[in-house]
């Protein structure tokens, strides 16, 4: 009874998010002084933040910190299965591979939410639960940071509005106000990835939308400016170590 009328008196420190969302943007709950796990069990997502965005495919998830702003981007039916961790720190937006251990830790809590920390059992499960968060591997292929700098940006979005078109970087860079060794600095400057190399990674975020949705890898791979599947193919294998087929309809 004393923790029952205990947890009558305060918040919980773990809550859950679990719903099915068909294709498209998705807003979930921000409560602030929270920080979210944000977890595709099945489909796959894009994260948006202010400073990038994140493909989130099954087998990851984007860790946020409490009171950064975020909308989600399904590209197909989607089993979101978030948490909300009060008390808990996160420095900086990342995505995290989800290892075996973090996602039955992930869907239990999900599953049991809320959790109190002066629960003993719940302590525990939220303990390892925020050790094993802490400690995954950062997935940074899969994050797209924005420049700022108004010259850096009209070329990002340039590309983002047009993934596959065609020229090279000094093409892309033309008529944008600045030459493209002032492009190039500021791109490094504020995102620590080059015109081309951002320019490869915009490429496949927008792949791995389009295989989520099932289109073909074929398509896909002439829709983001690769001359043949093949190249298109090595380029995900390079960046990811699989393969266009086995992100089709993720």
């Amino acid at each position: 009874m004393r923790r029952i009328l205990s947890r009558m008196r305060h918040e919980p420190d773990v809550r859950s998010y679990a719903v099915t969302h068909p294709a498209g943007t998705v807003v979930p709950p921000q409560p602030p002084g929270w920080r979210q796990v944000l977890f595709a069990a099945a489909g796959a997502i894009t994260v948006e933040v202010p400073e990038g965005s994140w493909f989130v495919p099954p087998g990851a998830a984007v860790d946020v910190p409490a009171g950064v702003p975020h909308r989600i981007r399904a590209a197909s039916r989607t089993r979101l299965r978030n948490l909300y961790l009060r008390g808990s720190v996160a420095d900086r937006t990342r995505v995290v591979a989800v290892s075996p251990l973090l996602r039955e830790l992930v869907l239990t809590a999900v599953d049991r939410a809320p959790l109190y920390r002066d629960d003993p059992g719940h302590a525990r499960l939220a303990a390892l639960l925020d050790q094993e968060l802490d400690g995954a591997a950062p997935v940074e292929p899969l994050l797209l940071p924005l420049p700022t700098d108004p010259v850096a940006r009209a070329v990002a979005d340039r590309v983002l509005a047009d993934p596959g078109e065609p020229g090279g970087t000094d093409a892309l860079c033309r008529g944008c106000g600045a030459a493209r060794r002032t492009v190039e600095r500021r791109f490094r400057e504020e995102t620590g990835l080059g015109v081309a190399q951002w320019r490869r990674r915009a490429r496949l975020a927008a792949a791995l939308e389009a295989l989520a949705r099932g289109d073909p890898p074929s398509r896909v791979a002439a829709r983001v400016g690769y001359a043949t599947p093949s190249a298109f193919g090595a380029m995900v294998r390079a960046e990811l170590g699989t393969t266009p087929g086995a992100l089709s309809g993720i």
